[in-house]
């Protein structure tokens, strides 16, 4: 039985199509989106990114166009309520791709599924995929800027800690382990950098560590519920560019205290050299060790992943 990640025969034909172009998308239930049927998308920012990066890397490998396509159901990044069958990356990045006149080939779970893999290697192959088909807005490279500018001048550590609704996909840690690992490290750095959705524990390392917290002026969650999940209530697409803007800021640090999350993953795409410290339950070790195994015994040919 061959991989299920293996490129079958059909899928080669199809892919060989005349004028086709690989289209990145969160589709129907392949990615497993409950609400696919309802019209709507409930993925967060940064599992869209990583799958984005992931159809980046297949569609070059094959010698396709490809098009990132976030209009063909409402996504929390979406706009607000009247920007249905917008396309939400299209504010945000370059979209290099065909607008008209091709035979669209869309992406299959096993060939973008955003697995996080934790392999110095396998990050540094996506940081290079960043570099090559990667260009932000030029409205929002400008805030990048500020940022870089801000941050000049000051020995930052970075740190994301993912709070929220985060428990139902990975067992998080305690407030305590992260302010311990914080406690750790900061004498040895003029400020900390933190990104988090969690405004309460904002608020409580500021008052831990007053002069020393740096953070944007962005929205964040009061409660369990994950900010992306706000039913239409909010802009979206300013809701992605803040997971952006985060992301970004965490790569100028000059080291990390990350979350097994996907923002903490792709801030390490953004600068993978950088080094870094996982605040992990021990269920989210032994998960990420787990898809890490599996990588390896993919590339060695033992496990048909």
């Amino acid at each position: 039985m061959p991989k299920r990640s293996a490129v079958s025969p059909e899928r080669l034909q199809e892919l060989k199509k005349e004028n086709a172009c690989y289209v990145i998308t969160c589709y129907k239930n392949e990615f497993l989106c409950r609400d696919h049927p309802n019209g709507r998308c409930e993925r967060g920012f940064f599992s869209l990114f990583l799958q984005v990066l992931y159809g980046m890397a297949f569609a070059k490998k094959y010698n396709l166009p490809y098009r990132v396509d976030f209009a063909n159901v409402r996504y929390a990044y979406s706009g607000n309520q009247d920007s249905n069958g917008s396309n939400f990356w299209e504010e945000l990045m370059v979209q290099r791709g065909p607008s008209s006149g091709f035979v669209p080939i869309v992406n299959l779970r096993y060939e973008t599924h955003p697995l996080r893999i934790w392999d110095r290697q396998f990050i540094r192959s996506l940081h290079h995929t960043i570099q090559s088909e990667l260009r932000i807005q030029d409205k929002l490279l400008e805030k990048v800027n500020g940022i870089k500018e801000w941050f000049s001048g000051f020995k930052i550590l970075g740190l994301h800690a993912r709070r929220t609704d985060h428990a139902t996909e990975v067992p998080p840690v305690s407030e305590w382990t992260i302010m311990n690992k914080i406690e750790k490290k900061i004498a040895d750095f003029d400020r900390l950098f933190v990104a988090t959705d969690d405004e309460a524990f904002l608020e409580m390392l500021k008052a831990r560590f007053p002069q020393k917290v740096l953070a944007h002026d962005f929205i964040r969650s009061a409660s369990q519920k994950a900010i992306h999940d706000h039913g239409g209530n909010l802009n979206g697409i300013l809701l992605g560019e803040q997971a952006l803007l985060d992301c970004l800021s965490l790569s100028f640090c000059q080291e990390l205290i990350l979350s097994p999350s996907n923002l903490s993953y792709a801030a390490l795409l953004f600068q993978p050299e950088t080094p870094y410290t996982l605040a992990e339950s021990n269920e989210a070790a032994w998960s990420r060790r787990k898809t890490l195994l599996a990588y390896r015994l993919n590339q060695w040919g033992i496990r048909k992943w």
